[in-house]
């Protein structure tokens, strides 16, 4: 067994009262908590991890709440003082190789404020945003041909004598659809919003 010890990857976040802690290690064994520090070591395929962090500030450990998975340990740790919000998450400044904003899960002070939790991690396909009418081709709206998008447009020629036709000819009066789904008047382009690119410390 190689006597160099590893680092394993730790993710963290916040907000108003708490801290989000990851440990990027299968199968991790429980690491150890002080109100001021956390201690981690482990064998892992004959090589050793371990690390020691001197939090930031205080935590109130007996509300320490863990989640396993396979691949990752995940650790809540509520802060001692919920009127502070950590510049970071080591006690002493500079940078620590090993540990990374975990931006799945990361929103600046305001939003943790305002209880926006806007990056906080959440599945988005469980909320319905790879299912909602319109989001996804329009193949299947009554009219539409069988291609994504607006391939086979219907015959508007037939359609003469329906009500809500304007005066350009047989033309619908597209102000009367405003409450179909999947169609949006706004610029999509508007609506999206640049993430962070690297990691922080």
């Amino acid at each position: 067994m190689s006597s160099t010890v590893h680092h394993p990857r730790v993710l963290w976040a916040q907000r108003k009262d708490v801290v989000y802690l990851t440990i990027e290690l299968e199968d991790a064994p429980e690491a150890t908590f002080t109100d001021e520090s956390i201690d981690f070591a482990c064998v892992k395929n004959d090589k050793k991890y371990a690390f020691h962090l001197d939090f930031y500030k205080p935590i109130v450990v007996k509300k320490t709440v863990k989640s396993d998975s396979k691949r990752v340990s995940f650790y809540i740790l509520k802060k001692a003082d919920d009127t502070v919000w950590w510049e970071r998450l080591c006690k002493e400044k500079g940078k620590v190789n090993f540990v990374h904003t975990d931006f799945s899960r990361f929103v600046d002070e305001d939003e943790s404020e305002d209880e926006k939790p806007a990056h906080s991690g959440m599945d988005f396909s469980q909320l319905g945003m790879g299912g909602m009418p319109g989001m996804g081709g329009m193949g299947g709206m009554p009219g539409m041909g069988g291609m994504p998008g607006m391939g086979g447009m219907p015959d508007f020629s037939a359609m003469g004598g329906m009500p809500g036709m304007g005066g350009m000819g047989g033309m619908p009066d597209f102000s009367a659809m405003g409450g179909m789904p999947g169609l949006d008047s706004g610029d999509h382009d508007a609506d999206h919003e640049d993430g962070p690119d690297d990691d922080e410390e």
